[in-house]
């Protein structure tokens, strides 16, 4: 069996292999990038309900910085607790990356996106200019 076979789609590739919609993956921002957005669920499968909810606090996060086009978030059980991880990535070479321990599922995404917030606008402060120039005007 060749290379392409191993792809979804392809003659004689699996047809039991799940797609994510491509709304899932790929939402468009200000930049014309586009935000990508990844999912996983580490010991537990979380309901389709909990997914929503978590890829539309993360949707958020390319509001307060235009240059972020990259959102993994992880969620886990250990223990008891619920634990969520979210890294942001934006060019050139700057992560963001935020990790929250909470009794329920959707208070830690809150706490994690909040944190990723946080260092988004702190990031976003550092790049902007705060000494504007003074234009002599032309005579």
């Amino acid at each position: 069996m060749g290379a392409a076979a191993c792809y979804a789609g392809a003659p004689g590739a699996a047809a039991d292999v799940p797609q994510r919609p491509a709304a899932w993956n790929t939402l468009p921002t200000d930049t014309g990038m586009p935000l990508r957005i990844d999912f996983t669920d580490r010991h537990e499968h979380h309901p389709p309900t909990i997914k929503a909810y978590a890829l539309e606090k993360a949707e958020k996060v390319a509001r307060f910085f235009d240059g972020v086009n990259h959102i993994q978030i992880v969620l886990d059980r250990d223990a008891g607790k619920h634990r969520t991880e979210m890294i942001a990535a934006a060019p050139p070479n700057l992560r963001f990356v935020a990790t929250a321990v909470e009794d329920s599922v959707t208070a830690a995404i809150d706490s994690a996106i909040d944190k990723i917030e946080r260092q988004v606008v702190k990031a976003k402060e550092r790049l902007k200019d705060h000494h504007p120039r003074e234009h002599k005007p032309e005579r």
